[in-house]
């Protein structure tokens, strides 16, 4: 049927629904998940011919299906094409071998080809023969012409069409035209009704919180998706009818609430932000087109697990009207009022989409089963109810395999599946548990089935064994001095003796307050001898926190040199007076004993003291011992505080395993090279570092070539990118521990191995006869992948806090799945990976780590209250620049507020790495509409510089104070921070190259800044004078550094020729790859222009070339840097060098600019104020170069500081370049052209990509909304760099 509307249409501009998808498809124009596809398996006597007219005449009426759309002059429309409309296509496969598997092998074919809007025809239908009664009806639309609601019209208006040429009831009326939508569209963009929506949303959503999403990584829709079905059995469906019902509620709201709340308590957020497809059509025209309409606002909904179900679900449907009543609103254009356009930025998590008016279409005297085949991009996960629930209903989960894998995907529709269900029946939400009983048991019992047989005896027998086999073996070394286990057990039998003498035995504590030597080591195997428990104090932590800790302990003895502050008295036993002969007492020592108790920051303001039994240490030692064989061959490097639990098994584990004890001297655990020249001295074999010291230590180039046998980690989260490092540079294994001091030092472990590409990196697997439980707040086992509160159990468990059995109890609970036994509440927040491996996630309370050192914040906040010097006051750990974690007090200041008082007084009382780094007095401190402590308020402090490593040699103190001066810092910068990092960029860069000559007579140049933008590498290059004095204005800059393995990117400059600008784009892409800026070499005033773009190509393609770099060569370039861009590919390719990569920037051919006048000198200088940010045409009287230096200097622009010479040859190359573009003659370039469009530019003059048809073998359009200027900003970047990404990576996967 044609009724002869489509003659009347001409072009129409898109509409916003299409808006949004345009421009997501054109800047991955090769993803094919743009297609929506389902098919009908029919089953029965079909009339062919009939159901051939039913599709055919309904593909006429539908309008959609034969849009084609049009890019011209920066704008799209779209075009009715009769050509382009679907008729119906019958393949007969019923002499395949297996015709089923040949229907779908082609569905997929066709479903999985990506089409292009401006050429290829958007739907297709086919109909595949597969026997005499069996036939398979394909239906594949463009998302751009059709949404799920319009997919089910076609089908059913096919359906009702065959039934009416059968015989059955006359059908009903056409589809409305295409215009009717059209016409809707622009009357709401212009309605008032749009201006209140869009109020609405924004009051709506504005302080939404950060979207949760149900796995980590960021959710960009990949080129496929999974798809998981699951039938609803009639009795949940009838029961959801019932539930609803006795609220007066519709069964899809019901549905989409207990959704919401599947997804709240799966990512643990406080509230679901999810977004909820909306058809739009009810009332209006589109209800009888199909079209693409549809729209996915967000819905929040704060689901109260505790109260009733009734009342929340209630709450939810009100929540769920209003949306739909201001759901025509595009989520596109939400985004982008709330500035969540680009990067990693979402405005909702997963989708929970209710259709229930998607059935199989009924076709008389046939069967007809739907399968949906793909219903558009997949960003995150999507569930999908289809069905009327009367009572069909199936569960859709489609799933992004770059976040799920195919069984995730599976374990979601089973688990919301039962969630469902239990719901159904529930008075509350909290009631329901989120784990399946197969999902339960598997993390109650399976993943800890840790059952292991270890003796029942203590770590002095241990000891004492192992003294008595080797006796001649070396066992302890400090320095020069070294030990035999003989020497080992007499020293410390006779010191034992005096300490049984002075009353200590079992359960008696033993402090020990000795900096790393042989005497501490002796200390502690005597007191253990001596049936007592140690007790150490660290000599650096403030004499007032080592008595408190004294007096709350009561310790026995006390050995140390002297008497701090005191507080030792009449304990006190030197090492001056030990003896050094002496039997060892005899005593009956068993695994309930006491063997050692170590204190760690309290929330109450108090250290607290972890005491920990034999029994828990001897398991944790003899497993490590078999785990990693350790033995006599064994030589271990003792350099972690012995106040930090990881040194009790650097202390034993060699003792114990007849092996050596290599103790480093006291500082030397914060000293790379002192640590790499320990190793080599002593062959050690095995050693710990905490993640953010093995960073350090790899940095340092005495750690290259490091051979040992393993290397442990713990204290702190190992980053995956540090494991990969560490195997570039040592040759080790190395293993990740993990475990609080509550559960003697480790509970689980990882094998970090070169053959792990595990992100984030794993906590692991439990230990002998330990258990690792992930419980929710109601002390039910959780879904693997699902975060919440890590518990542990087993024999490890310490016996509690020294003398605070209130701590005792609130810490170590009954074990409710097992009776009889303990667990300890960690406070870390972990998920079970499916292979059972746990990943640490961060943590519940207030507790947090900095530099592996375990810190309660409520410990600094009770210290700086009892200062007397503020009223109120908070401490957090910021992460104000990634891998630097701070903490920083902020406070109400008391009367008499002084912060140097303040800090004095904290020093006094907390170790120093408890002492903010910064301090920030308010007013008051911010709070929500609620009343909690609004964190995010909470200024960004000014750190201060002792807080890092500080400059030290004398031209780094004078370029730290440089860097801030320049940045307007308070404080002078770190030895470490990096110039760009603290906000400089590349104009400020010249104003700092500027002061560096003032101050110090020397000229680096800004390509020296760019290769080494941290405060210690720029003084080492000056202090060394392996400078290159380029004055940053050489031919090649580098940008950005990145994989060596990835072939760099060549960005060549724009016409005043500087390619600073690129800084953002260099640094946006991912993955990180190298990328050089192209520089013209007449900004040297010694350097003549070449005569031609062609030669200037040539010229920055012998540079290039000379880099040898791998793969093909990446190139592009922003507005004149395209042009030569363009220039250079067709060197490259006449030279046979593999181009990848060849993009411009909204460049347009040489021949549009031949008109254009040739500017004079001062138009040249005119441009400076361009490159600085500013409007030329808004400042005319500037017609002068001292005017416009004066007004850059005035304005604090670093441009108004570049040297003479340099200002020069940026005037030089804007009049030269100028001139050479308008004299270019373009040569054809065989490869891809890339072209990355201003969208919103260019509407006085006819600029269009394909202007370079002429010289592109294939031309690639990318177009973004922003203005030409804009372009190389950081939003435009957030869209540009992902599409240079995929390109890049798609050249390098041809070139393999």
């Amino acid at each position: 049927m044609d009724d002869g509307r489509m003659a009347a249409v001409l072009e129409h501009p898109l509409t916003e629904a299409q808006s949004g998808l345009w421009f997501a498809q054109r800047l991955d124009p090769a993803n094919p998940i743009f297609n929506t596809a389902h098919y009908l398996d029919i089953r029965g006597d079909l009339d062919v011919e009939a159901f051939r007219a039913a599709v055919d005449q309904t593909a006429a009426e539908a309008e959609a299906l034969s849009l084609r759309f049009v890019e011209r002059d920066g704008e799209v429309f779209q075009t009715l094409d009769p050509t382009h409309r679907p008729l119906l296509q019958i393949v007969d496969v019923s002499a395949a071998a297996d015709p089923v598997a040949e229907a779908m092998a082609a569905m997929r074919r066709d479903h999985e080809t990506p089409l292009d809007p401006t050429r290829d025809p958007l739907a297709a239908n086919i109909l595949f023969l597969m026997g005499p009664q069996r036939f398979l009806w394909s239906l594949r639309v463009h998302h751009l012409a059709t949404d799920g609601f319009g997919m089910a019209l076609l089908t059913n208006r096919v359906a009702e069409l065959y039934n009416a040429a059968r015989g059955g009831p006359a059908p009903g009326p056409v589809f409305n035209p295409i215009a009717r939508v059209w016409d809707e569209d622009a009357a709401y963009r212009a309605s008032d009704k749009r201006t209140a929506d869009a109020a609405y949303w924004r009051e709506i959503m504005g302080d939404a919180p950060e979207v949760a999403s149900l796995a980590p990584g960021k959710a960009t829709t990949a080129h496929r998706f999974h798809r998981i079905e699951h039938a609803l059995p009639p009795e949940v469906t009838a029961r959801l009818r019932a539930r609803a019902d006795a609220g007066r509620l519709s069964w899809p709201d019901v549905l989409t609430a207990i959704g919401a709340a599947y997804v709240r308590r799966f990512s643990g957020a406080e509230e679901a932000v999810i977004g909820v497809p909306w058809m739009g059509r009810m009332g209006n025209a589109s209800a009888r087109t199909p079209a693409m309409i549809m729209n996915v606002p967000p819905l929040r909904l704060t689901l109260d697990e505790d109260a009733p179900l009734d009342e929340q679900l209630v709450l939810a449907s009100k929540a769920l009207i209003k949306t739909r009543r201001h759901g025509r609103y595009r989520s596109e254009q939400l985004r982008r009022d709330l500035g969540l356009i680009g990067g990693a930025r979402r405005l909702y998590g997963p989708l929970v989409n209710v259709l229930p008016f998607d059935l199989p279409p009924r076709f008389a005297g046939l069967d007809t089963t739907l399968k949906v085949l793909g219903t558009g991009p997949v960003d995150d996960i999507s569930f999908t109810f289809r069905g009327d629930a009367a009572p069909a209903l199936t569960l859709e989960v489609d799933a992004n395999p770059d976040l799920y894998t195919l069984e995730e995907a599976a374990a979601h529709a089973e688990r919301l599946a039962a969630f469902l269900t239990n719901a159904l029946d529930a008075e509350t939400l909290g009631e329901v548990p989120i784990a399946t009983p197969q999902e339960a048991a598997r993390e109650l019992d399976a993943f800890n089935a840790t059952a292991h047989p270890v003796p029942h005896t203590t770590l002095t027998a241990l000891l004492e064994a192992a003294m008595k086999a080797t006796p001649d073996a070396p066992a302890l070394t400090f320095g020069d001095q070294t030990l035999t286990y003989a020497e080992l057990d007499r020293r410390t039998a006779a010191l034992a003796s005096a300490l049984a003498a002075r009353g200590v035995g079992r359960e008696s504590l033993v402090a020990v307050a000795l900096p790393r030597s042989l005497e501490l080591v002796i200390a502690l195997v005597a007191t253990l001898r001596a049936g007592g428990a140690y007790l150490p104090l660290d000599l650096e932590h403030p004499a007032e926190r080592i008595a408190a800790i004294v007096r709350a302990a009561g310790p026995s003895v006390v050995l140390a040199h002297d008497d701090i502050g005191g507080a030792f008295g009449e304990a006190l036993l030197a090492p001056a007076k030990w003896p050094l002969d002496g039997a060892a007492p005899a005593v009956a020592h068993a695994g309930e004993d006491a063997a050692y108790v170590i204190y760690t920051s309290g929330s109450t303001g108090d250290p607290k003291g972890v005491l920990v039994e034999h029994r828990a240490i001897v398991n944790r030692l003899l497993w490590m011992q078999a785990e990693y064989g350790i033995g006599a061959h064994t030589r271990i490097l003792q350099k972690t505080p012995a106040t930090f639990d990881v040194s009790v098994w650097e202390f034993f584990l060699a003792l114990i395993s007849g092996g050596e004890l290599v103790v480093a001297p006291p500082g030397a655990h914060r000293d790379p090279a002192a640590i790499a020249g320990l190793i080599r001295r002593h062959a050690v074999t095995d050693l710990h570092f905490v993640p953010s010291m093995l960073s350090a230590f790899l940095a340092d180039p005495a750690a290259k070539g490091i051979t040992v046998a393993h290397v442990f980690c713990s204290g702190e989260e190992l980053p995956a990118e540090l494991r990969d490092r560490f195997h570039q540079t040592v040759s080790a294994e190395l293993h990740n521990l993990y475990g609080p001091t509550e559960a003697a030092v480790d509970v689980s472990y990882w094998a970090a191995g070169p053959e792990d590409t595990s992100r984030p990196m794993p906590i692991g697997w439990p230990v002998w006869n330990t258990r690792l439980v992930i419980l929710d707040e109601r002390l039910r086992p959780v879904a693997p992948g699902m975060g919440g509160h890590l518990h542990l159990g087993g024999v490890q468990l310490a016996r509690g806090y020294l003398n605070r059995p209130d701590l005792t109890e609130a810490a170590f609970i009954p074990d409710p799945h097992h009776p009889g036994q303990r667990l300890y509440r960690t406070g870390d927040v972990a998920r079970r990976r499916a292979d059972g491996a746990v990943v640490y996630l961060g943590r519940s309370d207030h507790q947090v780590k900095i530099r592996g050192l375990r810190i309660e914040l409520g410990e600094i906040e009770a210290a700086v209250i009892a200062s007397g010097l503020a009223r109120e006051t908070v401490v957090l750990a910021r992460e104000d620049r990634p891998g630097e974690r701070r903490l920083v007090a902020y406070l109400v200041p008391a009367e008499g507020y002084d912060p140097a008082a303040l800090k004095a007084k904290l020093a006094a009382r907390l170790p120093d790495y408890m002492v903010p780094a910064a301090i920030v007095a308010l007013d008051a401190l911010p709070t929500t509409s609620n009343g909690k402590l609004d964190r995010k308020a909470l200024p960004a402090p000014v750190f201060e510089a002792a807080a890092g490593r500080p400059a030290e040699t004398p031209t780094e103190k004078v370029i730290a104070e440089l860097f801030a001066e320049t940045l307007g810092r308070a404080e002078p910068a770190g030895a470490d921070d990096d110039f760009f990092t603290l906000g400089g960029d590349s104009l400020l860069a010249v104003h700092l190259m500027m002061l560096i000559r003032e101050r110090l007579g020397r000229d680096p140049g800004l390509g020296a800044l760019f290769d080494r933008p941290r405060v210690a590498e720029l003084a080492a290059l000056i202090d060394a004078e392996a400078l290159d004095f380029d004055n940053g204005l050489g031919v090649l800059i580098r940008l950005a550094d990145g994989d060596p393995a990835l072939a760099p990117l060549f960005l060549i400059h724009p016409a005043g020729g500087l390619s600073w600008g690129y800084r953002t784009l260099a640094r946006a892409l991912s993955p990180r790859r190298t990328v050089w800026g192209v520089q013209s070499p007449a900004l040297d005033p010694d350097n003549a222009l070449p005569d031609g773009i062609e030669a200037l190509a040539s010229v920055y393609v012998d540079q290039i070339l000379a880099l040898g770099a791998p793969g093909p060569v990446h190139i592009a370039g922003w507005s004149v840097g395209g042009i030569i861009a363009q220039a250079a590919a067709v060197e490259l390719e006449r030279r046979g060098v593999k181009v990848g990569l060849m993009a411009m920037l909204d460049s347009y051919p040489a021949e549009c600019w031949r008109a254009e006048p040739e500017p004079d000198p001062v138009d040249a200088l005119r441009a400076l104020l361009a490159i600085a940010g500013y409007d030329p045409t808004q400042y005319p009287e500037l017609r002068s170069r001292a005017a416009i230096l004066a007004f850059l200097k005035a304005g604090d622009s670093a441009l108004g500081g570049l040297p003479e010479a340099a200002l020069d040859g940026v005037i030089r190359v804007v009049m030269d370049t100028n001139r050479l573009v308008r004299e270019h003659h373009h040569k054809p370039f065989g490869g891809r052209t890339t072209h990355v469009r201003a969208a919103l530019d260019h509407t006085e003059r006819d600029l269009t990509p394909g202007l370079w048809r002429p010289y592109a073998a294939d031309l690639d359009v990318v177009e973004v909304p922003f203005l030409h200027p804009q372009l190389t900003g950081p939003a435009a970047t957030a869209l540009i760099a992902p599409a240079l990404d995929a390109r890049m990576t798609a050249a390098e996967d041809t070139t393999r």
